[in-house]
């Protein structure tokens, strides 16, 4: 059940009914990507229960301190102790809430609410430390050199091996300038030629039958 919001749609179980008022904001700025924002609030296991008027009030409190109080939205309350916030980024008018550093806006918010309800700190989740700007772009150029060192070191490796190729083409080249023949002359054995006489037949002068 919507349990805060600055459309009227308080008590409202439905929620066609209140998406399509924020539907009516959104469709004025149809270009804008991820036009809807949404987070959870939650409270800790030993606060006690909140009441609906209660998280009515955390619910504007927290849009103020968010930035996002002109902006169509609604808290909609799924359990005694935790309700979900549904924002409009853009407004009716086509202003766009940007929700930059929304994380940390949105502890600090939670931090102020815990103290004025008297609700226990709850843990914080740690956010990773951003590095400064020059260190970020260090890193980047030093990540370009490493690939384009890697790309030519495998370059330089082919060019090695298509010089040992070529190397060794040449050595079989000197070493075997004539191809391969299946008759060889024996070492130390030069073979004389012999003319060949054709014998003529009918004349058997000087040989033997």
């Amino acid at each position: 059940m919507v349990v805060g919001s600055n459309i009227g749609a308080e008590g409202q179980t439905d929620p066609r009914w209140w998406a399509g008022e924020l539907r009516k904001a959104l469709n004025t700025r149809p270009e804008i990507k991820n036009p809807v924002w949404h987070a959870s609030l939650r409270n800790t296991s030993t606060d006690r229960t909140l009441t609906n008027d209660q998280w009515a009030d955390i619910g504007q409190s927290f849009a103020e301190d968010m930035g996002y109080a002109e902006h169509p939205w609604v808290m909609v309350r799924h359990g005694d102790d935790h309700v979900h916030i549904v924002v409009s980024r853009v407004s009716d008018v086509g202003e766009v809430w940007h929700a930059r550093n929304d994380r940390r806006a949105a502890q600090t918010a939670c931090i102020s609410l815990e103290k004025a309800y008297g609700l226990e700190a709850a843990p914080r989740r740690r956010e990773q430390a951003k590095q400064p700007v020059l260190v970020e772009r260090e890193n980047a150029r030093f990540k370009t050199q490493l690939v384009t060192a890697q790309r030519a070191q495998k370059a330089r490796e082919a060019q090695e091996a298509a010089e040992k190729v070529a190397r060794r083409a040449k050595w079989r080249h000197v070493s075997f300038p004539n191809p391969h023949t299946t008759r060889a002359s024996v070492k130390g054995i030069t073979p004389v030629p012999r003319t060949f006489t054709q014998q003529l037949h009918g004349r058997d002068e000087g040989y033997e039958r």
